[in-house]
């Protein structure tokens, strides 16, 4: 019998595998109905004759199983949800309809079904930004706190912010059609549900199934919060909800990061690109 090692730790003692490492090519290769056995050196003997293959069933078996690298970590900006979040709450109270001459920004920025069919798209985007009243402002955004925060640490908070606008925008798109004229509604629960969908999914999933176990802690989550919302309320806009929801579950199969310089970069595009839609749909609000 000859010893293989030389063929498969050629850079010598320093490669030689330990212990752990010779039992189990010894299972590979008894797996594989090719005798050997171990000696002190270390060495691997088997059958001249089968040199060769032992060598491929032990490489192919190590290419298999060869642990990949874990991605670079993003840095932990979950306090930059929470400053979103309060932005919001502080325009929402800025706009509150109550007080003074702000009806006219209430008016032109919640989404009109009507109107949006009409071509006033950006009230599907304002509309994120404005709340009936204070309890149902406080409710979304604990919902947005927890949501922002889980999302931002799986993809960042630039995709995570650019995603409730685009997914909120698109809910009050898809639910401005299917209602038809002369339904109103406003909040940013829309956009909520669309960060469920975007979890649901499976966004950011590393590991093999993974994506099914969030996908029904994720449902789970949303039907609490439909609960706590009250979708049997005359108020509660269930079709906003659902919309948002559906709309959010495409983006969930975003893969799991990578590189986090890529994600830093992709990130900044999509944090500015959902800022920068916001800006752009309010100012048209403002001169309508």
């Amino acid at each position: 019998m000859i010893d293989i090692l030389p063929m498969l730790a050629p850079g010598g003692e320093e490669s030689l595998p330990d212990r752990k490492t010779m039992r189990t090519w010894m299972l590979v290769l008894q797996s594989q109905g090719i005798l050997c056995r171990t000696e002190a050196g270390p060495r691997l003997l088997v059958s001249p004759a089968m040199a060769q293959a032992a060598c491929a069933e032990i490489m192919a078996y190590e290419r298999e199983n060869r642990t990949l690298p874990r991605p670079e970590p993003l840095p932990d900006n979950s306090w930059i949800s929470l400053l979103i979040v309060g932005g919001c709450v502080l325009l929402t109270l800025w706009l509150d309809p109550q007080s003074g001459p702000r009806p006219a920004w209430y008016l032109n920025g919640r989404a009109d079904s009507g109107r949006i069919l009409h071509g006033e798209w950006w009230r599907c985007v304002t509309a994120l930004f404005l709340h009936a009243d204070a309890g149902h402002l406080l409710s979304n955004a604990a919902a947005l706190s927890l949501l922002g925060i889980l999302l931002s640490r799986r993809l960042g908070s630039g995709l995570t912010w650019g995603l409730f606008v685009l997914t909120g925008a698109l809910g009050n798109a898809v639910n401005a059609w299917i209602q038809g004229p002369g339904h109103l509604s406003v909040g940013a629960s829309t956009g909520v549900f669309g960060l469920v969908g975007v979890l649901a999914g499976g966004a950011g999933a590393l590991k093999p199934g993974g994506r099914m176990r969030i996908l029904f802690l994720s449902l789970g989550f949303a039907l609490s919060l439909l609960a706590m919302l009250g979708a049997g309320e005359e108020r509660v806009d269930v079709g906003a909800h659902l919309f948002g929801l559906l709309c959010g579950l495409p983006f969930g199969l975003l893969p799991g990061r990578r590189k986090a310089a890529g994600w830093r970069g992709l990130n900044l595009a999509a944090g500015g690109a959902g800022a920068a839609l916001s800006c752009w749909a309010w100012s048209l609000a403002a001169a309508a």
